[in-house]
């Protein structure tokens, strides 16, 4: 289990193992997300809790996916905090929870493994094996792109230079378009 803290959220996440107090938190929980549950692979649980009006909130989500463990491919977590988003990359999963009103922004189920967020100015990047991905700090994706490993990004104002297979595109970030 790994847990961490970050302004008024606690963020636990298991890998592998359902948390001994699940069925609890499950009952207090003002979101569960765990309709991937029963795919196959490694089962990922993610728990956040916070504090609102004096009263402890639990989101839980849950999901089984696979490339989890496997050649550095790790959960990947990402809080935006001025926007209460949560982003989410395991495996082949990617999900955005908006903590403010408790709903899932965002998900995809796809891919060949998630390496990681970055954070670029306004915009959230998703990296993955073979694919690419800009989003809004509200968890919205703006646009997706294929990639080929191994790949590079740099990142000056709005543009955003993708390297992979040796083949350099100059995008606009905050659409994919070329420029």
């Amino acid at each position: 289990m790994i847990e961490f803290s970050t302004g008024n959220y606690k963020i636990q996440v298991f890998i592998g193992e359902e948390p001994i107090v699940y069925d609890i938190i499950c009952k207090a929980a003002v979101l569960i997300d765990d309709k991937d549950l029963k795919k196959s692979g490694t089962a990922v649980y993610l728990i956040v809790s916070s504090n609102k009006e004096d009263k402890l909130n639990y989101l839980v989500g849950a999901f089984c996916t696979e490339y989890v463990g496997i050649a550095g491919f790790y959960p990947a977590i990402h809080l935006e905090e001025q926007t209460h988003t949560l982003f989410v990359g395991a495996g082949t999963i990617i999900k955005t929870y908006n903590l403010l009103n408790n709903k899932l922004v965002f998900e995809k189920d796809s891919g060949l493994g998630f390496w990681t967020w970055y954070k670029l100015g306004d915009y959230i990047i998703q990296k993955e094996e073979i694919a690419f991905g800009v989003f809004n700090t509200k968890g919205e994706q703006l646009w997706e792109t294929f990639i080929s490993p191994p790949s590079n990004f740099e990142y000056t104002e709005r543009r955003l230079i993708l390297t992979d297979c040796d083949q350099e595109r100059v995008l606009d970030i905050a659409t994919g378009n070329n420029i």
